[in-house]
Formats: C-alpha cells, structure tokens, sequence
C-alpha cells in the first residue's frame, strides 16, 4: 500500500462513524432467521426482539406464518425486519410453502407436488432464471404492500454464491433502497454493471464489517453452556466496528420438532435461550456493546445511493 493510499484508508470515515457513532464503539446487528416459517418461530422471534438485544429479524413471506407476522409486525411497527428471499422448501410436505406467485407465473419454481423445491441443487437443475427474478421481487412487494417498512434484504439456505442470483438480490437491494446482508470483503461479477467485479462498498451499499453465525446442521453439542460460551466468546472477541450475528430462533414444542428433527428444533430453542438470557445481556454492557438494527444501515445506503 502506497503512503497515499494508507493516509486516504486512515482518512476514511469507519462504517460505524458514517452511522453516527465513533471508531472507538462496538455496534451488533443480531438478526433473526426464518421468521414467519413456523408459528412456533414466529413466537419465539418476538419474544426475543422484545428483550432488547435482538433488534431484527428477517421474514420468510410465502412460509404458513407470515400473516401472523405481518399482525405482530403491525402492532410493534418499530421493529426492524428485512425479506429473507426464499427459493426453497426444505421441509418438504411435513411442512410445505408455495411460491407467492401462482403456477401460472412462475411454473419452474413448483416441483412435482406443487411446492417449492427442497434444495438449492434442485433450483439450479429445474427453475427458469427469470421466474427466480419476478418471484422474488413479489415476494418484496408483497411486504412493500402491506404498507409497512422493512429495512434489508437477505435470503434463505445458501443460493447467494451463485452469481446470476447474488446480482438479482444486489439489484432489488439499489431499487427497494434495502441493504443486502452479504459475507464482508468479497467480490462478485455483475453481469448487469458491465461484467465487472466491483466492491459493494464503493458503490454504496451498505454492509456490515463481519458476520457470524453459530448455527450449523448436524451439530452434536447442544448443552446450553457450550452455546453460552460459543456466542460470548464471539462477542468477547469484537474489535470497534459493526458486526451481524445471525442466529436461528424458535421454542422446541413436538410439533416443531417433529417437522426439523431434535438437532435443529433444539438448536433454535439454544439460540433463543441465549439471546434473551440475562448473563448474555450483563456482558454486552460489561463490553461497551451497543445493540442495533438495520434501519441505521438503510438510511446511510438510501443516502449513499441516491
């Protein structure tokens, strides 16, 4: 790095400085996934936004739950909840969702018995590109028409590293004037911006420094003192700056767990257990941890976008 560059990087305001806060503070995005998948989530969820550390949640809207989100949602208008852009239905029929538009619209995206299809695999083998591209912007406005303001954009399982997708969501992301929650510091091609690869950041968008998640199928330890530890370790760990943790919340009933298994059921029920445990809170204060949303990052994109 040249010594122009390092002055020009030392120079430059801090993501948390452009929020309002100085270079020095600790700011923690923990958003929740998979809202409105389950009742049993969706109760969860708000419990959890209403104990004050958790501040943002993300919505599956053509999950069974969504209306009762959209309820709960109108009653707290203050909460700030993004679009959890969903292609798949992973539970298959113990738990099935459509796409939001009809089968006449978007035909690729049903599977054979009239639902979603399970994987991202299958997504890429069956689904036609510009049936993603209109469901996923109805999925958008379907929130959009409800009259209130969700503040991000990110998505469900893992279709965000192929490309084609990723330059849809950034694309929704500049025209909904919605942050997009993407891993930190990586570089995509845009086939819509010239083939190019270009940083998000020096285009605007708003992005969080880092990024967590502990929730991972298939883990074993499930006691809630190792879960403790994982996330207190983590936020131990935090230099200044603004970080996303996203966590996977949702009361382990039968009814869930009869749907996602005793491993995953339980490991939502260990994600709520933490994020609204008093000894997770005594630390975030003892740590000088200021707790957003995402509303402040769509107003700084609004404004670097515009």
């Amino acid at each position: 790095m040249s010594f122009v560059d390092h002055i020009r990087k030392k120079c430059s305001p801090t993501l948390a400085e452009q929020l309002g806060y100085s270079d020095k503070d600790i700011l923690v995005i923990v958003n929740i996934d998979d809202v409105g998948m389950h009742k049993d989530e969706t109760e969860a969820s708000f419990r959890a936004l209403n104990f004050g550390m958790v501040k943002s949640g993300s919505i599956m809207v053509p999950c069974p739950n969504y209306d009762q989100v959209i309820n709960l949602w109108r009653e707290n208008p203050e909460i700030d909840l993004g679009i959890h852009l969903t292609l798949t239905c992973e539970w298959g029929e113990k738990h099935p969702w459509k796409p939001v538009l009809p089968k006449t619209d978007v035909p690729s995206l049903y599977n054979p018995e009239g639902i979603m299809w399970p994987t991202d695999e299958a997504i890429l083998l069956n689904t036609n590109p510009k049936d993603i591209e209109r469901e996923l912007e109805a999925q958008i406005n379907k929130v959009l028409d409800t009259g209130l303001k969700p503040t991000h954009l990110d998505y469900h399982m893992s279709f965000h590293p192929y490309f084609d997708l990723l330059s849809t969501i950034v694309k929704y992301s500049s025209k909904y004037e919605l942050p997009v929650r993407i891993p930190r510091r990586r570089r995509y091609k845009f086939p819509f911006i010239k083939n190019n690869l270009i940083s998000l950041r020096r285009r605007g968008f708003v992005i969080p420094d880092t990024q967590m998640c502990v929730y991972t199928p298939g883990e074993q330890n499930l006691s809630f003192d190792f879960w403790k530890a994982t996330y207190h370790e983590y936020l131990r760990s935090l230099k200044p700056g603004v970080h996303s943790i996203n966590v996977h919340i949702a009361f382990q009933t039968e009814e869930l767990q009869n749907i996602m298994g005793m491993v995953d059921s339980a490991m939502r029920q260990l994600d709520y257990d933490v994020w609204t445990s008093g000894e997770t809170k005594k630390l975030a204060e003892d740590l000088r941890i200021t707790f957003i949303g995402y509303r402040p990052l769509q107003q700084l994109q609004k404004k670097l976008i515009s």
